[in-house]
C-alpha cells in the first residue's frame, strides 16, 4: 500500500459562483435577482435565480488531501480496484467497496488497511454486487447489494447482523423482479427503484423509474413517484439492436441523505427532496443556462469516455457510433448530486472533460448556499460538514481515495483569485 496521511492546508484558488448565476462585471445588472428562501405549504424552496456573486459565500478546498488511500505492491489484500462507494465510520475509519473482490475494505484514520468484510457469494455477509454504503445509527454499516436485491447490515466490528430484502416492495404480477436498493435513511428506511425496460425499437428513450421507500418495520411501502430514467439510444448495427447512453443524454439522479432522498432530472436545474413517507420537503432551483453542444465539446466528451479503453479497431467504431447518436443541442443542466450528511445537497456542474475543477453548489437544510471548486476527476462519494471524500485515478489508472478539508476562505494561508465557470448555472 502506498498510503500517506497529509495535514497540509495550503489552498487552491477559489472559484466564483458560475456565470449564469453571476454578473461578469463588478456591478450586477438591475434585473439580477437575489437568492430567495421561503416556505410554501411545508416545503422549503431555495431559488438561486440569477443571484449576484456577492450574495453567495465561496468556500476554499485544501490543496492536498488530509487522508490518502492508494494501491501499492506491499499489501495485495488492500489493492483498490473498481471502487464503487466510500463511507466514513466511527473512530475515523473509512470503509470502501472494492468491486473486484466483492468485499468491504476498512482503513484507519492514517489510511492503513485494518480489516476486510464480506466477499463473493449469496450467503449471510456475502455479496453478489455491492453497490453502495450507508451508516445506520448508532454504529452499524449498511451495504446495498443490487445483485441480490437486499441490504446487509454489519455491526461496528464487521460482524454480519441481518439482511433486509426489497421483495416486500415488489408486485409479483406487474413487477416480478424486486426493486433495486438505492440507499438507506438514518431511520432504516430503504430507498428502492424499479426500472422499466425500453421498447426494442430504434430511437431515443427514457424508460420510467418508480422510486419507493420501504420502512425498517416493513409496514407498507411509500411511493415517492415515477420519473423518466436515464436516456438511452437504440440503433441497429450489423443486424443487431445496440443500446447505449448517448452523448449529453439526460439522466435521473437519486441521492439519499440521512432524513430523505434528493431526486433530480438533469433536463432542468431543479433538485427535490422527499421524506421517507414520500412528502416533498425541499426544492432547490435556478435559472439554468446549459452550454451549447459544439463539435469540440462532443469530441472532448467522447475522448473522456474512452480515455481508459484499449486502442483496438473496434474503439474507433464506438466513437463514430457516439457521434452518430448525439442529438442534443445543449448539455444537461447539471452534472451530479450528492446528499450531504447534514441533510442538504451538493450539486455539481455538468462537465464534459477533466481540464478544470468542477464547480459545486452546496445547500444546507436551512437554505444557506455556498460554492466550491473540487479537483478535476474527483468522483465525490460523501460530503460532510467540513470535508469531501471521493475517488480519483492516478496517471497509471490506479484508483485512490482522497479526503479534502473545506476551510474558511479567510483562514491563514488561503489565497487566490476568483475565476468564473461557463458551463452551468
Amino acid at each position: 500500500m502506498n498510503i500517506v496521511n497529509r495535514k497540509s492546508v495550503r489552498t487552491i484558488p477559489a472559484l466564483a459562483i458560475p456565470v449564469s448565476l453571476a454578473a461578469t462585471a463588478c456591478e450586477a445588472p438591475p434585473s439580477a435577482r437575489t437568492v430567495s428562501v421561503f416556505d410554501s405549504a411545508g416545503v422549503r424552496v431555495v431559488d438561486l435565480g440569477s443571484a449576484s456573486p456577492g450574495l453567495v459565500e465561496h468556500r476554499i478546498l485544501a490543496a492536498e488531501p488530509d487522508l490518502f488511500i492508494g494501491s501499492g505492491e506491499d499489501d495485495g489484500a488492500a489493492a483498490l480496484s473498481e471502487v464503487r462507494d466510500v463511507e466514513v465510520l466511527s473512530h475515523d475509519r473509512v470503509a470502501v467497496i472494492n468491486g473486484s473482490g466483492n468485499d468491504i475494505l476498512v482503513f484507519d484514520d492514517a489510511g492503513r488497511h485494518i480489516d476486510g468484510w464480506g466477499g463473493r457469494g449469496d450467503g449471510p455477509g456475502e455479496f453478489r454486487y455491492p453497490d453502495w454504503l450507508a451508516v445506520l445509527p448508532p454504529d452499524s454499516l449498511a451495504v446495498g447489494d443490487i445483485g441480490l436485491r437486499r441490504v446487509a447490515i454489519f455491526d461496528a466490528a464487521g460482524r454480519h447482523v441481518r439482511n433486509s430484502a426489497t421483495t416486500s416492495a415488489a408486485d409479483p404480477v406487474s413487477r416480478p423482479i424486486p426493486p433495486r436498493p438505492m440507499g438507506l435513511l438514518a431511520d432504516g428506511s430503504i430507498i428502492a427503484a424499479s426500472f422499466e425496460q425500453p421498447e426494442p425499437v430504434e430511437g431515443s428513450a427514457r424508460p420510467s423509474v418508480e422510486i419507493v421507500t420501504i420502512p425498517a418495520a416493513r409496514a407498507g411501502v411509500h411511493h415517492l413517484g415515477t420519473w423518466p430514467g436515464d436516456e438511452l439510444a437504440l440503433f441497429e448495427e450489423d443486424g443487431l439492436l445496440e443500446i447505449t447512453q448517448p452523448p449529453f443524454g439526460r439522466r435521473l439522479h437519486i441521492a439519499p441523505a440521512p432524513d430523505g432522498v434528493w431526486i433530480a432530472d438533469d433536463d432542468r436545474w431543479e433538485v427535490r427532496k422527499y421524506s421517507a413517507q414520500g412528502d416533498l420537503r425541499m426544492v432547490v432551483r435556478a435559472a439554468a443556462r446549459p452550454a451549447a453542444v459544439t463539435d469540440e465539446l462532443l469530441d472532448e466528451l467522447i475522448a473522456e469516455k474512452y480515455r481508459y479503453a484499449a486502442q483496438v479497431p473496434r474503439l474507433e467504431d464506438l466513437k463514430q457510433d457516439q457521434r452518430r447518436i448525439a442529438r442534443h443541442a445543449t448539455t444537461p443542466s447539471l452534472g451530479m448530486i450528492v446528499g450531504k450528511t447534514d441533510g442538504g445537497v451538493a450539486i455539481g456542474e455538468f462537465q464534459s472533460g477533466p481540464a478544470t475543477p468542477r464547480v459545486w453548489i452546496a445547500v444546507d437544510p436551512n437554505g444557506i448556499v455556498n460554492t466550491i471548486a473540487l479537483p478535476p476527476r474527483l468522483d465525490v462519494k460523501r460530503w460532510g460538514p467540513d470535508w469531501v471524500i471521493g475517488v480519483v485515478r492516478d496517471a497509471l489508472d490506479r484508483e485512490e481515495v482522497h479526503r479534502y478539508r473545506i476551510i474558511d476562505p479567510g483562514a491563514e494561508g488561503s489565497h487566490g483569485t476568483a475565476r468564473p465557470s461557463g458551463n452551468s448555472i
